[in-house]
């Protein structure tokens, strides 16, 4: 069998999925970087403080020059902080949103009778064990397919058997036999079918 490589290079494989998931980590951290800020803040209202600054004196309450010079000083580092935040985020959701791309094509695959579809994802990627288990109930089923189809086939050829018996020259002993023959190999296909718990 052919080993196929699904090689991704779109880093936006399921938009609407990593888009919310971007924006989830963004607003996580910048939610989480203001509570802090408004923590410091509180915790220095009764405050002063004194800021020289290009040969300007200022005074001002704690958490206001506090905010001020944060945002004065440190655009740069916020916006680049930013960016560094979704950059982050879109390469994370990109090892989950991939696999999960990955799957559901497998399970669509499945679900039109192709069981052949062998999942392969990367070194990095999450997702691996249930590749793995969806792998493996393909190979199982693949095989138990293939045994009903041999047992099918052999019914089949014993059926030829009897329809080509002349009864004026078979006996009961060699009817039996075919009998007993489809009944055996009608046991095997039963006894597979009897593994899987089927929807009523």
């Amino acid at each position: 069998m052919t080993r196929i490589r699904y090689k991704r290079r779109n880093y936006f494989i399921k938009k609407n999925f990593q888009g919310k998931l971007i924006l989830g980590y963004f607003l996580f951290v910048m939610i989480g970087c203001l509570i802090f800020t408004v923590i410091l803040a509180f915790l220095s209202v009764d405050s002063l403080t004194v800021v020289y600054q290009e040969n300007d004196l200022q005074i001002g309450q704690t958490p206001f020059m506090f905010v001020k010079q944060l945002l004065t000083a440190n655009w740069i580092f916020i916006i680049a902080g930013s960016a560094v935040v979704v950059v982050g985020a879109m390469l994370i959701t990109h090892r989950i949103a991939g696999p999960l791309f990955r799957l559901e094509r497998a399970v669509d695959n499945m679900s039109r009778g192709q069981l052949n579809d062998i999942i392969y994802l990367r070194k990095k990627d999450e997702g691996k064990e249930l590749a793995a288990k969806l792998n493996h109930f393909n190979n199982e089923l693949s095989r138990d397919l293939r045994h009903m189809e041999r047992q099918s086939h052999n019914i089949e050829d014993l059926l030829v058997q009897y329809s080509s018996l002349n009864p004026e020259n078979t006996s009961f002993e060699d009817y039996d036999s075919l009998f007993n023959s489809i009944a055996r190999q009608n046991k095997v296909v039963l006894e597979i079918i009897e593994k899987y718990q089927l929807i009523e």
